[in-house]
C-alpha cells in the first residue's frame, strides 16, 4: 500500500521545573481557537486537559471525536494531535503537563503490571472522557489544580497523592480501553526513537540504534524523522538535553559542571558549546537571566503556554 503524503508535525517541548515536574495552565484565558490547526502536533510529556465550557473537535492522527464541556483527555507523549472549538465558541481549558515516572518513581507503572498494556500508557494513550464517564477523574484534576494554586503546606506530597491516584484511574481505563491504543502506523513509526531519546538522552549511543528500534534504514529513519519533527536526530538529542539542563540549572544549586555531566556532556566546554549554539548565551548567563523576562527561550521547541489570541470579526 502507497504511504500516504507525510503530516508535518510541531514539537512542543514544556519545561518542568526538574524537582517537582508538573506544570499547570488554568484561568479564564485558556480558550481553544475554532480555527483548525495546520499541524498536528506531539510534546514530551503527559498531557491531562479538563474542558470547561463549549464544545469542539480533537483529532488524534485520523481519529476525529467530539468533546464538550466537562470532558477530560489524557495525551501520551509523542501522540500527534490538534484540537479547536464548534464554530464561533471557545471552548475554555485547563491543562496538565507531567513527567509522571519522575514524580511519582519510576516504578509507578510497574507496581500495576496487572493492567493489560501499562507500560504502553506513557508513549501510546490518547482518550477523551465523557463527563459521565469518570467523575472522580475530573474531581482528582479539579484538587490538583487548587493545591498548585493555593501551594498550602504539603501541597506537593498532596499533589503526588492526587496525581497517583489520577493516573491509575486513567490506567484503568486505558487497559480495558481499545480506542485508547489506535494509532496511524505512519505517524508512531519514529515513536520507539523519540521514547528512546527521552529515556537515555544522558547517554552516548549511535544513531543506529534509533533507526533499529523504527525498523528503519539509518538513511530512511533520519529522512522521516527530519520531515516529521523537523530537526535531525543528533540536532533533537542535543535539544532535549540542553532543555533538561534548563530545568536543572533554574531549580538545583548543582555546578554547571555537574549539570553538564548529568545531561550527557563530557566536557564542560562541549556543554557550553551546545548551549551557545542553542540559545545564545553561556549556562552560566542563562542562570543569571532565567529569573528575568524576557529571557531566552528555544522557540521551536518550546510548549503551548500562553494562551491563544482568539481571531474576532472584522
Amino acid at each position: 500500500m502507497a504511504r500516504p503524503k507525510h503530516t508535518v508535525l510541531e514539537y512542543r517541548n514544556y519545561e518542568l521545573p526538574a524537582d517537582f515536574p508538573i506544570l499547570v495552565l488554568t484561568g479564564n484565558q485558556w480558550h481553544i481557537s475554532p480555527v483548525p490547526g495546520k499541524h498536528l502536533h506531539i510534546h514530551n510529556c503527559l498531557e491531562i486537559g479538563l474542558c470547561h465550557s463549549s464544545g469542539g473537535t480533537m483529532v488524534f492522527d485520523k481519529q476525529q471525536v467530539h468533546f464538550c464541556a466537562g470532558d477530560v483527555t489524557c495525551i501520551a507523549r509523542n501522540v500527534p494531535h490538534t484540537t479547536w472549538s464548534d464554530p464561533e465558541e471557545a471552548s475554555r481549558w485547563s491543562y496538565l503537563f507531567l513527567d509522571v515516572e519522575a514524580l511519582l518513581g519510576s516504578s509507578v507503572l510497574q507496581q500495576h503490571s496487572g493492567l493489560k498494556d501499562a507500560g504502553h500508557f506513557l508513549s501510546d494513550c490518547h482518550l477523551l472522557l465523557h463527563s459521565a464517564e469518570a467523575p472522580r477523574i475530573r474531581e482528582h484534576i479539579e484538587e490538583i489544580i487548587e493545591e498548585m494554586q493555593t501551594r498550602a503546606p504539603g501541597y506537593r506530597t498532596c499533589v503526588r497523592s492526587l496525581c497517583a491516584a489520577l493516573i491509575l484511574g486513567m490506567l484503568r481505563i486505558y487497559s480495558r480501553d481499545e480506542k485508547g491504543r489506535v494509532r496511524d502506523p505512519y505517524m508512531s513509526v519514529i515513536s520507539p526513537a523519540l521514547d528512546y531519546i527521552h529515556e537515555n538522552y544522558m547517554q552516548d549511543f549511535p544513531q543506529e540504534v534509533l533507526s533499529d528500534l523504527c525498523h528503519l534504514s539509518p538513511t530512511h529513519f533520519r529522512r522521516l524523522f527530519k520531515e516529521q519533527i523537523g530537526t535531525s536526530p543528533l540536532s533533537f538529542l542535543h535539544q532535549t538535553r540542553i532543555l533538561k539542563s534548563c530545568s536543572l540549572l533554574r531549580s538545583s544549586a548543582l555546578s554547571v559542571t555537574e549539570i553538564a555531566g548529568r545531561v550527557g556532556y563530557n566536557s564542560q566546554s562541549s556543554y557550553n558549546r551546545h548551549f551557545a549554539q542553542a540559545l545564545g548565551i553561556t549556562p552560566r548567563e542563562w542562570r543569571k537571566t532565567s529569573g528575568e523576562s524576557p529571557r531566552p527561550s528555544l522557540l521551536t521547541f518550546t510548549g503551548w503556554t500562553e494562551a491563544e489570541e482568539i481571531p474576532r470579526d472584522p
